[in-house]
């Protein structure tokens, strides 16, 4: 076996050999950037005159000898809302003046600041470039920022005049390299991982003494449980009526918790419409006066469907609201439209509503509904007849209808008292009714019978392991979360999604598309869910949800950026988005494919997990059902994976501190792995949690020597993937001055080291007071008071219940061994503070405003991964349970999370 081992082991070492070799001799495309140098808060202090349609900008700039791919240039609304006109930006060849690349770009795209450019189908190498820049159809126009801190390369002027310093431009270069650290680093980490093998393998743990008395205590007590079997008969009967009112309980709780939520809200959404605006404003008031007391109003649907009209209404301050609104609509289709002129009724219109609307009830800013008396169908081009006429006591009393611009919307002709208007009324379409919510909910409110019923059936009638009970109950519970919280609702999840669809191209073959772009089917891009709830979402899911994709063309589509995010951590995600798309399913069941298999991988990782450990399963059950967890899990997050893999190692090494168990190379092999993935997320925020392997005793390894060799090693491998994955992230951090700090990608003065470094008492005023503001809001978001984008709040009665099952479900069973010794809390308390205090430190740098004084950006879901290990210090001997609580508190949690989904419905449902 030994000399078996060391050719296995030589081998190891030459495959390891040969992928350092080959890593460094195959080239790699780097994309590398020029003209940001400088760039920060303090820098933008110039800008360009405002680019409108006489202006052109000009930029001469010449590429280095490397593939010049993008050049693009930051631009600013200056604090001004754009929404018309574009910019054009063309690359030309200095020399021959052909045209390099082109890109147009609207100005209600802007937003409030932008990199826009060109992109280099022909990437130019030592070629000199002119980049023109112009409007078309602009009123007000942006600006471009110039560098006032850095001399850049090339040179700017605006309309033929030189500029003093140079446009902010983002220069992207493709350079191929050859990579020496990130091999040799990998190398390390397989060389580690396979020292440890190889030096665990065919070793045995030395027996332990009084390890047959144990045994035999055991086989004795079970020999005595034997003695109550009669016992245990004369009451299986009271038992069995006991457990079937439990479950009929539970099924009328579920029954109880979607009657109320439908009574009071899902009602209420059904009698909604859905509403479109049709004729846009910009805030001209017509004040309703003897001389506008009757308004008429033609307007051509575009709709297909159409329950009712709107009409916008502006309330002064000191309106009354005494008078009446008599309004009607009608279809004049077939007697001729608006064609007879000054706004006569035509006669032979069918009147479809007919309302006398008190001026109290009026809200300001906001459209009057008109609802007709029947819904009208298959109606794209019918032109309808809107008539209001204002009572004597609304004319002069500040009462006013919003209007469009004049020159707008001029197919749709406006009568004032009779004479025609230029302007047009603002107007809204009510197209449906929400009726669909009823099916929606009721399907999933027999669904949750369902899931009730099963789980009762798992955890009280089979008995079954605490593992297989909380695989249905989690697998399940995301079905529902799906439902209620729809794609694109948690946090950062388009972004995840995007990531997600790159990989899924990357498995199936289908090349990059760059920067900011991404190659998707047709049908992808033209579904767009909110990321706010909305009854429009559900609407998509119901109609979309058994759909197949009807144009699997791939077609370019904006996307987030590019990162170096790795494919392991979105997996899952990736194989159910992919499996969807062989399928050709449509986009509505591939979205939610993708996120209920980001839920399956999480489930098995905590399956694993939940049978490795010899204690508190309950608290593991409890942590994985949080609503905040599920929310994360049954989306495109990665946090489904780094969970996951958090709950697992973390369980593997208290499974192997405080079990009976030899570590096995397997063993070794595992906790490595997840120790590296572990650095994946949150920029290796949870690397501390390796330091728990130091909790794993000698004796499990058959030696001192072996068992420091192997928690070297285990620490070593996520320390060097760390190096190997986030040194730019770290030399950024610790270079960072005043000058160029920023909070995440604005640019918003941030904190800096050096900053804290010359003034620690700044440091420890701002932890005291992000621990005295934030302590509550962490305890609540942990747990899921605050879902969505922290937007969508439910019950802190939730939050409460379940901090209060996750302490009563660490307290241990009276005739359990006590395990973990104080040394060992202090150790684990230790490991869970700096996992804190590195997500609070990395905050603190990259997203807290210069001058705040606590700490911002921080939820408590960031607190998950370690919460398995923070639980551990809850265990003592004082308060203990009498006998196993497990069951209960299983139940009680389950409840939980049915009043969870009460609260999430009402939530999200409000109009």
């Amino acid at each position: 076996m030994v000399s078996n081992k060391k050719k296995w082991a030589i081998g190891y070492a030459v495959l390891c050999i040969l992928y350092f070799v080959i890593s460094v001799a195959v080239p790699h495309d780097r994309l590398e950037s020029q003209g940001l140098e400088g760039i920060g808060k303090p820098s933008l202090k110039l800008k360009t005159e405002e680019i409108t349609d006489g202006t052109e900008l000009r930029f001469e700039y010449q590429s280095e000898g490397q593939a010049l791919s993008q050049l693009s240039f930051y631009f600013t609304a200056d604090g001004k809302s754009l929404s018309s006109g574009e910019i054009l930006i063309e690359a030309y060849d200095s020399q021959t003046e052909e045209l390099l690349a082109s890109e147009a770009y609207e100005l209600a795209d802007l937003g409030v600041e932008a990199f826009w450019g060109v992109t280099f189908d022909k990437e130019p190498v030592n070629q000199e470039i002119t980049v023109v820049i112009t409007g078309e159809n602009i009123e007000e126009g942006p600006y471009v920022w110039l560098n006032t801190e850095h001399e850049t390369s090339g040179s700017s002027s605006q309309d033929g005049q030189a500029l003093e310093q140079n446009l902010i431009y983002n220069a992207v270069y493709r350079t191929q390299v050859h990579y020496v650290k990130q091999p040799l680093l990998i190398t390390a980490m397989l060389a580690v991982l396979g020292g440890m093998f190889f030096l665990l393998y065919g070793r045995k743990m030395p027996e332990q003494p009084g390890a047959e008395t144990e045994a035999g205590l055991l086989h004795a007590a079970e020999a005595g449980g034997k003695s109550g079997a009669l016992r245990r008969k004369a009451q299986a009967f009271y038992k069995k009526y006991r457990k079937l009112l439990g479950l009929l309980l539970l099924l009328l709780i579920v029954a109880l918790v979607f009657y109320y939520v439908y009574d009071v809200q899902i009602r209420e959404a059904m009698n909604s419409t859905h509403r479109e605006v049709v004729m846009r404003d910009n805030g001209e008031l017509l004040p309703v006066t003897a001389e506008s007391c009757e308004l008429t109003q033609y307007y051509t649907t575009e709709e297909d469907e159409l329950v009712g009209l709107g009409v916008r209404m502006d309330l002064s301050e000191d309106f009354n609201g005494e008078g009446t609104i008599h309004a009607e609509i009608r279809d004049v289709t077939e007697a001729g439209g608006a064609s007879g002129g000054q706004g006569e009724s035509k006669a032979g219109g069918e009147l479809l509503c007919a309302a006398d609307i008190d001026a109290a009830t009026l809200l300001d800013g906001q459209y009057m509904g008109l609802i007709f008396d029947n819904s009208q169908s298959g109606v794209k081009g019918h032109t309808y007849e809107i008539t209001l006429q204002f009572s004597e006591g609304l004319q002069d009393s500040g009462l006013s209808v919003i209007v469009t611009p004049a020159g707008y919307y001029e197919e749709n002709t406006f009568y004032v008292n009779g004479e025609e208007s230029e302007n047009r009324l603002s107007m809204n379409a009510h197209t449906y009714f929400n009726l669909f919510l009823q099916k929606y909910f009721f399907v999933m409110f027999l669904f949750a019978e369902v899931v009730a019923a099963g789980f009762y059936y798992l955890a009280f009638l089979r008995r079954c392991r605490i593992e297989k009970v909380f695989v249905f109950t989690i697998l399940c519970l995301g079905v529902i979360y799906n439902f209620v919280l729809t794609p694109y609702m948690a946090p950062d999840e388009s972004y995840h999604i995007d990531m997600s669809y790159r990989h899924s191209n990357a498995l199936l073959g289908i090349e990059s598309a760059g920067e900011n772009k991404c190659y998707k089917r047709k049908d992808d891009t033209q579904l767009e869910f909110t990321s706010s709830p909305s009854l429009e979402n559900y609407k998509l899911i119901y109609d979309g949800l058994f759909t197949l994709a009807e144009d699997d063309t791939l077609v370019e589509a904006d996307a987030t950026s590019t990162t170096e995010a790795p494919v392991i951590i979105y997996l899952p995600a990736v194989l159910g988005m992919t499996l969807a798309r062989l399928l050709h399913l449509g986009t509505v069941p591939m979205l939610l494919l993708g996120r209920w298999f980001n839920l399956l991988g999480f489930t098995i990782l905590a399956y694993f997990a939940m049978k490795k450990l010899p204690f508190g399963k309950t608290t593991l059950f409890l942590l994985s059902i949080l609503p905040m967890n599920l929310q994360q899990c049954t989306s495109f997050s990665y946090d489904a994976v780094i969970t996951g893999v958090s709950f697992l190692f973390i369980c593997w090494c208290v499974s192997l501190t405080f079990g009976e168990k030899a570590v096995k190379p397997v063993d070794m092999l595992g906790l490595g792995i997840l120790g590296i993935i572990l650095v994946y997320g949150k920029s290796g925020a949870y690397l501390p949690l390796a330091l728990l392997v130091f909790l794993i005793p000698a004796k499990r390894f058959g030696g001192k020597r072996v068992r420091n060799l192997c928690i070297l090693g285990l620490f070593l491998l996520p320390v060097l993937c760390f190096l190997n994955q986030n040194t730019d992230t770290v030399s950024y951090i610790a270079t960072t001055t005043e000058a160029t700090a920023t909070v995440g990608s604005s640019m918003t003065a941030g904190y800096t080291i050096h900053y804290f470094l010359s003034q620690p008492l700044e440091l420890i005023r701002m932890l005291a007071n992000t621990l005295s503001d934030k302590t509550a809001f962490y305890l609540e978001s942990l747990v899921g008071q605050k879902m969505g984008w922290v937007e969508i709040e439910i019950s802190e009665v939730i939050s409460m219940l379940f901090w209060l099952l996750l302490i009563l479900s660490a307290l241990k069973p009276k005739e359990e061994p006590m395990y973990v010794r104080t040394g060992q809390k202090c150790w684990i308390a230790f490991v869970c503070a700096v996992c804190a205090g590195v997500i609070l430190a990395g905050m603190l740098l990259t997203w807290t405003p210069y001058g705040n004084v606590s700490i911002e950006g921080v939820q408590g879901r960031y607190f998950i991964p370690f919460m398995p290990a923070l639980m551990l210090l809850a265990r003592n001997t004082r308060l203990t349970w009498d006998r196993s609580a497990e069951r209960g508190l299983m139940y009680a949690g389950f409840i939980g999370q049915l009043l969870a989904v009460m609260y999430l419905i009402k939530a999200v449902l409000v109009l």
